[in-house]
């Protein structure tokens, strides 16, 4: 699995302990952290506060008075670095988010998939955990605004998906499509079918053209797959 990288705008400075619960402080020189609850160990890097923190959230939240304030005042970031081999350990890192949530962070960037959430956004969009891959998909309209892609699949070493804004609930779609997939219900290339119920099924298509260029962060290295209906 490719790695991803969690950013938590924090309200202590890059020089201070951050304590995650009454027996866990991450120190400012830490490297690693094990996180009660999640058997995912992460590198940790502590940096200064960024002046672009509240810009990014601004682009994918819609921020309340308070949430804006406490970016706004944030003191330092705290990365957290690892990878995930299977959901549960989806499912343990999304437990260790909530953690950091409760101990004060303010918010996450994922990196992986650039997709900023707060608190409570991120908590409204994992819900009961049903589907604990969901905050980690971002969804970015193509350049045409007649196609949808998702954005962050590589982390799970699955090619994105895309599909036209035509289809009813494209978003829907593409998130259900990548549960498919990571769960090996549909395998992830082209000519498999994901079968939609009562009748309704889609193909995947390999696309040609990619959004990022190799170089690109963004660039998934497993390609891109379309999904149209059959």
């Amino acid at each position: 699995m490719n790695q991803f990288v969690l950013a938590f705008p924090l309200p202590v400075a890059a020089d201070e302990p951050f304590a995650v619960t009454e027996t866990l402080q991450i120190a400012a020189d830490a490297k690693t952290v094990m996180i009660p609850g999640c058997s995912v160990q992460f590198n940790v890097v502590r940096q200064p506060s960024s002046a672009d923190v509240l810009d990014i959230f601004k682009e994918h939240c819609e921020l309340t008075a308070e949430e804006e304030q406490s970016l706004s005042a944030h003191k330092s970031l705290l990365f957290l670095i690892g990878n995930v081999k299977s959901m549960n350990d989806v499912e343990m890192v999304n437990v260790a988010i909530l953690k950091m949530f409760t101990a004060g962070a303010v918010g996450v960037y994922m990196q992986q998939s650039g997709t900023a959430w707060t608190v409570n956004e991120f908590r409204d969009t994992l819900g009961t955990g049903e589907y604990p891959m969901d905050p980690w998909i971002n969804i970015i309209e193509g350049e045409d605004e007649k196609s949808l892609y998702t954005l962050g699949l590589a982390t799970f070493t699955l090619p994105d998906l895309c599909t036209s804004t035509s289809v009813q609930d494209p978003e829907e779609l593409l998130t259900m499509a990548a549960h498919s997939l990571f769960d090996g219900e549909v395998p992830a290339k082209s000519g498999s079918v994901l079968d939609w119920g009562e009748g309704e099924k889609y193909a995947l298509r390999q696309e040609l053209k990619g959004l990022f260029s190799k170089n690109a962060p963004e660039y998934n290295k497993q390609g891109i797959l379309r999904i149209v209906k059959k």
